[in-house]
């Protein structure tokens, strides 16, 4: 692995900001669309934009892979990676803030630790279980003050969006079955099987859509949401890997619900309660420690 330098730090802060830019652009689609067509459309852009990124790169698109004996591998991970998170999040959001939202999927290292510690025989030591439980203990914090206290989000919505940080996680786990394939191909498969499994849901969507009351911004976000903050930032976060581990990409977990919550605070003008402050710190300690678990282990 290379020693990462500046240029590979900016790219993990990049990566940190498209990622929590996210939740704030979920609310805005949500003005003018449902879940459906915001999970179908997000993996329609980001589809479209890798097929160009192919041609533009003169690759050679192998599409042998989609009809190979691990086609259902790739069904898999374009269900658990894309289609069931994008809609369980656009369930989730619309009824909290994207601030919320942000500290709730920045807990996804903890659910792999658990997946990773009975399926995958990467078990636990004494760090990664302290970084765990201080991880869990801010997400009990969260959900305390957002449905007990302030009210301001009902207990099903946060289910929906701790099942979808579970749902990347297991997605991730599907990925380790292809390791045979390039990341492109991987993603590019992958996300064309969910555009084609959301594809009845969009058309029947668009029959009933009144264009008239169509925000434009939505469009937009809807464009950057597949653009950006899926298939450029999937290409940014393989190259990370591949350069230098994922030890070092794991800690873009630092960065989401810090500029989740600071820009649904700057361009939605979300409150920001002692509590959410209180759990953002709680996460972020709990990351660290987890990666000090992690912190013998090769990438």
């Amino acid at each position: 692995m290379q020693k990462p330098g500046l240029k590979s730090y900016i790219l993990l802060l990049l990566l940190g900001a498209v990622w929590g830019s996210a939740f704030f652009n979920y609310k805005i689609v949500m003005l003018s669309f449902d879940f459906y067509f915001l999970a179908g459309g997000r993996l329609f852009f980001a589809s479209l934009f890798l097929f160009l990124f192919f041609i533009f790169l003169s690759k050679k698109i192998k599409f042998k892979y989609f009809i190979s004996k691990d086609a259902y591998h790739f069904i898999l991970v374009g269900l658990m990676n894309y289609v069931c998170p994008f809609l369980l999040i656009a369930h989730g959001i619309n009824n909290m803030s994207s601030g919320t939202g942000a500290l709730l999927m920045s807990s996804g290292p903890f659910y792999a630790i658990i997946i990773s510690h009975f399926f995958l025989k990467d078990h636990f030591n004494k760090v990664k279980f302290i970084g765990t439980f201080v991880g869990f203990l801010s997400i009990l914090i969260l959900v305390y003050d957002r449905v007990h206290l302030n009210q301001s989000t009902d207990f099903l919505s946060v289910l929906y969006v701790i099942l979808a940080s579970l749902s990347y996680v297991i997605g991730g786990a599907i990925i380790q079955k292809l390791k045979k394939y390039d990341i492109e191909h991987i993603s590019l498969i992958s996300m064309f099987y969910g555009t084609l499994i959301l594809t009845p849901f969009i058309i029947y969507e668009l029959f009933k859509l009144d264009l008239n009351s169509v925000d434009p911004t939505s469009i937009y976000s809807l464009i950057y949401l597949g653009v950006v903050s899926t298939a450029i930032a999937f290409l940014i976060r393989s190259r990370l890997i591949y350069q230098h581990g994922l030890i070092f990409m794991s800690q873009v977990s630092f960065l989401v619900p810090l500029f989740g919550v600071y820009f649904s605070w700057l361009f939605l003008n979300e409150t920001l309660s002692i509590n959410m402050i209180i759990s953002l710190i709680i996460t972020i300690l709990g990351l660290y420690v987890l990666q000090k678990g992690y912190s013998k282990i090769k990438s």
